[in-house]
């Protein structure tokens, strides 16, 4: 099985496409669907996706964990060249249908409400 990760970043005007394919492994577990694959840096994701919300792990050195669901503001953290940053995830729009879901989002940071970057994220699953 695989998976279709197309990600439209919005840096401040200046957009950016990334599309990355890859194996994924998917199970079914207490009314939840996880979808586990390794990114291009080699290290394992868990997408944990219900109807309502979704939740991307990644298993970094640290590990960072992303939550998406309509209309919330959650909190992580991520590893970038200056040390660990923690920056709001505001998602605008969060939407499952069959083997497929769609996120609009936000990284923003805390202190001044100011986006990093936009995203437009659509995540598909299945036999290709």
């Amino acid at each position: 099985m695989k998976i279709i990760i197309q990600n439209e970043i919005d840096l401040d005007g200046e957009m950016e496409m990334v599309e990355e394919i890859r194996d994924v492994e998917v199970v079914e577990k207490g009314g939840f669907l996880y979808l586990t694959y390794q990114n291009e840096e080699k290290e394992r994701v868990v997408l944990k996706i219900s109807e309502r919300e979704a939740t991307m792990t990644r298993f970094s050195k640290p590990k960072s964990i992303m939550q998406f669901g309509n209309k919330e503001t959650t909190v992580t953290q991520i590893a970038t060249p200056v040390g660990i940053q923690i920056l709001h995830v505001v998602t605008d729009h969060y939407e499952k249908r069959e083997n497929q879901i769609t996120v609009g989002y936000a990284l923003q940071i805390p202190q001044t409400g100011q986006d990093l970057a936009r995203y437009h994220l659509k995540i598909k699953w299945g036999s290709f």
